[in-house]
């Protein structure tokens, strides 16, 4: 069996955002992703993603945005998700998965990481600390979904 580590195909997206659904349930996260293929694609301009795969089946997925910092005054990679299968897991799949993107995201200019990892993701956290990433505390992250964006827009 040979573990091939590549960008998505379009067809692979439905797979690629069931993924995305599963990480939501593997954490117990208690939402259920907007996510589908079809949006995945549709945002192919924006989200970048690696896949993981053998014999033709999807083994695991990181998606990942280009992003620029104000403060280093350079592009960089955000890791929006990284999910292996369970039955694929310790393989160091999620650490080849990770390393691809970031090598392609290096070509394009990338010169940091950045990720988050939510709180009942320890083995997430774990993973990434190994790697060398340091825990940010100094920030906090703010969200404006879109009904309070819709009302700020409007200047409700």
């Amino acid at each position: 069996m040979s573990l091939e580590i590549r960008a998505m195909a379009d067809h692979e997206a439905q797979g690629v955002a069931d993924m995305v659904h599963g990480l939501a349930r593997d954490l117990a996260l208690g939402v259920v992703p907007n996510l589908t293929g079809a949006k995945l694609v549709e945002a192919r301009e924006l989200v970048n993603v690696v896949v993981a795969s053998e014999q033709g089946k999807l083994l695991g997925a990181c998606l990942y945005l280009m992003t620029y910092s104000t403060f280093r005054a350079a592009k960089g990679m955000y890791v929006v998700d990284l999910f292996i299968e369970a039955t694929a897991r310790n393989r160091n799949i999620g650490l080849a998965l990770l390393k691809e993107a970031s090598r392609i995201a290096s070509r394009n200019g990338a010169k940091f990481i950045k990720l988050e990892v939510d709180h009942a993701n320890e083995g997430g956290a774990r993973f990434y600390e190994r790697l060398g990433f340091k825990k940010k505390l100094e920030d906090r992250l703010f969200i404006l979904e879109q009904d309070g964006l819709n009302k700020f827009i409007r200047g409700e």
